[in-house]
């Protein structure tokens, strides 16, 4: 019996079931940073997801996904554009996945495992070109423009800990840390979610 239960749970976990789809790329006391793909008119075997805040940074273009859930029906997200962002206070998930539109996507889920306080009522999202900042009790998510080879402008809180995004790349940064160059002979854009509270 203890073995049949061990397999039906693994048998949800995206890491086995859509290898292809969920990759995890990253994961400490803090966060765990999954790297999600699809491509055109994929279809995800029935997985989970915890009911963890999370943070969704969207790093190329998407059509529309049909998420099938067991407990409440499908639901549809709307195409998305790189550089859009999306925070949602978590709830336990179990659903396929279909893409519809033959598009490839990527995303980052940027899974908080920290004390979960203040969180938002409804999803906090933000077009690619809105830099409006969103600061909580919880984290900070904001946008950081990168000038051409230098280094990156320093947190106003170097005494917290980051994820820091750009283009289809991630770098975790420890507190205390702020070694962001850029390299490039172009401005990069940066996703920067600063944790505040405490694992």
């Amino acid at each position: 019996m203890t073995s049949l239960f061990l397999l039906t749970l693994l048998a949800q976990d995206p890491f086995r079931v859509a290898a292809r789809n969920y990759t995890l790329e990253f994961e400490n006391d803090w966060v765990k940073i999954t790297r999600v793909r699809y491509k055109p008119h994929d279809k995800t075997v029935l997985h989970d997801h915890p009911s963890a805040p999370a943070v969704y940074v969207y790093v190329t273009d998407g059509g529309r996904l049909k998420f099938a859930h067991d407990e409440y029906g499908p639901m549809i997200r709307k195409p998305v554009l790189a550089g859009a962002l999306r925070y949602n206070r978590g709830r336990a998930e179990k659903h396929t996945v279909e893409e519809l539109d033959g598009i490839s996507s990527e995303y980052f889920r940027v899974e908080l495992k920290m004390k979960p306080v203040d969180l938002p009522e409804r999803d906090v999202r933000r077009a690619p070109e809105d830099r409006t900042p969103f600061s909580s009790k919880m984290i900070r998510i904001l946008r950081v423009t990168c000038q051409p080879l230098s280094t990156c402008p320093a947190s106003e809180h170097p005494e917290d800990p980051a994820v820091l995004i750009y283009g289809r790349q991630f770098q975790w940064q420890a507190p205390g840390l702020s070694l962001d160059i850029n390299g490039s002979g172009a401005a990069m854009e940066q996703v920067r979610i600063e944790l505040v509270s405490r694992p």
